[in-house]
């Protein structure tokens, strides 16, 4: 028991009598990357809990531009981005207005405006829709052929099921319209 001891305390000795220098993995990286660029330490490096402080000399050096110095005007991207995307959001909720009474058959011009602005814009599900109420003449005067264009259109944009809702309104087409069709340019 008394040599079990001897031999604890000998290594206690040895280990905190000369205490070693043990650095962290980010004062290693920093030494690292400081040899690597000659002395320099780059920003993204610095350290993060301690911020760098300007004197007061430098501070009133960067609030007071020299009146020699010719100042352009300042443009705030943070407005103009805020701006497009409020646009963003409000063309949204007009599109989303627009199907719920398009579902609710309370279709005015206002949401066949916003309908045909989405198909100009390649939406999808808009150019879908226009077809299928142009098959049905929900809202609009019954145009099958106009249908059947959107359809393909849908179906070249991936829309699920859209080749064959062509189909379908090809096979309720007249002679006449399906000869008219030929003639039409997609």
């Amino acid at each position: 028991m008394k040599k079990n001891k001897i031999i604890f305390y000998t290594l206690l000795l040895v280990f905190f009598a000369n205490p070693t220098f043990s650095a962290s993995l980010d004062e290693i990286y920093r030494d690292i990357i400081r040899d690597d660029n000659s002395g320099y330490l780059p920003i993204f490096v610095k350290n993060r809990t301690r911020p760098e402080f300007l004197f007061e000399e430098e501070i009133q050096k960067s609030q007071t531009p020299p009146a020699t110095q010719n100042t352009s005007p300042v443009v705030n991207l943070t407005n103009e981005y805020k701006i497009k995307a409020d646009a963003l959001k409000a063309e949204e909720e007009q599109w989303q207005a627009a199907l719920t009474a398009i579902k609710n058959n309370n279709i005015t011009p206002k949401e066949l405006k916003t309908l045909d602005d989405q198909v100009a814009k390649n939406n999808p599900q808009a150019i879908e829709i226009k077809a299928w109420m142009f098959a049905k003449g929900y809202g609009i005067k019954q145009d099958l052929i106009s249908s059947f264009i959107l359809y393909r259109k849908a179906e070249k944009l991936g829309v699920k099921d859209a080749l064959k809702n062509a189909a379908q309104v090809y096979k309720t087409m007249t002679r006449e319209q399906r000869e008219s069709l030929a003639q039409v340019k997609e």
